[in-house]
């Protein structure tokens, strides 16, 4: 009986835990890359999230609205997701990621429709094999966000395009999946590499974030990290879009640390270089706009870059 009664009340409290604590809702915007790599917003995109062993259970579905938003809802935190984007007239795209609290803040999915894709294809000198997979990496630096130039990527099959600031593309891939081998001269690597899931006709968009703390290492020598970035989105407090051209500064003491950044179309910004463990004040301004909150004290973080997210209103 005791040890029954004990059952019953951990059961109850976990039962009585926060959701957040596993899972998560994560706000998303689902965008093409249009003319000047200027995001544009895409209404109407049947969005479905799988996980579990190879991702074959259904956790939710949903459609983008009019200004692509979706909310993901309860994502399982730390292990990998697969959302997959369909559209009549565009290229089936099959994000895969994992997420974090960190993401709470909303993430971007981005799908592309065939014109754009087989253009980009086209010029590249490649035909899409709609009988084949395709794979579009974005291999960055977790410590400062920043894309890795320069990997050679040994793959299973298919061809690779380094398209430049840590993204590269894998054309016409075989088989039902794509392992890589990461590399770059000079360098090491603690994620060396990755298979990937593939899916005919499809895009395959896959992240990988090298990890600081000994991840990348120059010629023998432990590359020493001083520096890191600061990011974060600012939106309309009344339904979160973006709000662009907001000024963006960044100060101690009331004297400018680093040069101020302007906001692009969806509300993001990132500035870089400031020195680890730095403690500043981040200050958002665009008249007539007034910012919750008004400014905002981060610490440049040394495994992950520093946020300072505001709403406008």
């Amino acid at each position: 009986m005791i040890k029954r009664a004990i059952l019953i009340g951990i059961s109850i409290l976990l039962l009585t835990l926060p959701l957040t604590a596993w899972a998560a809702n994560i706000p998303a915007k689902v965008y093409e890359s249009g003319s000047n790599n200027i995001p544009i917003a895409v209404p109407g995109v049947n969005v479905e999230v799988f996980g579990g062993y190879g991702f074959k259970a259904l956790l939710f579905s949903n459609e983008s609205g009019s200004d692509g938003g979706c909310l993901l809802r309860n994502l399982p935190l730390g292990k990998e997701i697969l959302v997959r984007l369909t559209k009549a007239g565009y290229i089936s795209q099959y994000d895969i990621r994992s997420y974090s609290n960190a993401d709470e803040e909303g993430v971007i999915l981005w799908i592309g429709s065939e014109v754009n894709v087989k253009g980009l294809y086209n010029n590249l000198g490649e035909t899409f094999d709609s009988k084949k997979g395709h794979a579009y990496l974005d291999i960055s630096d977790e410590n400062t966000g920043e894309g890795i130039e320069g990997i050679q990527l040994a793959v299973s099959s298919g061809k690779v395009f380094d398209l430049g600031q840590g993204e590269y593309l894998i054309a016409n891939a075989e088989g039902a999946s794509l392992k890589i081998g990461i590399q770059k001269p000079g360098y090491a690597f603690d994620i060396e590499s990755a298979t990937i899931p593939l899916f005919p006709g499809a895009m395959s968009q896959y992240y990988i974030k090298v990890q600081s703390g000994g991840a990348i290492f120059a010629s023998g020598q432990a590359l020493a990290v001083t520096s890191a970035c600061i990011t974060g989105y600012i939106r309309r407090l009344s339904d979160a879009v973006g709000i662009s051209g907001v000024s963006v500064a960044f100060t101690k003491r009331g004297q400018p640390v680093k040069p101020t950044v302007t906001t692009n179309s969806i509300g993001f910004y990132s500035q870089c270089g400031f020195p680890l463990r730095l403690r500043l004040t981040v200050t958002p301004t665009k008249p007539p706009w007034k910012f919750k909150p008004k400014s905002k004290v981060v610490r440049v973080g040394i495994l992950t870059p520093a946020t300072a997210n505001f709403q406008g209103y």
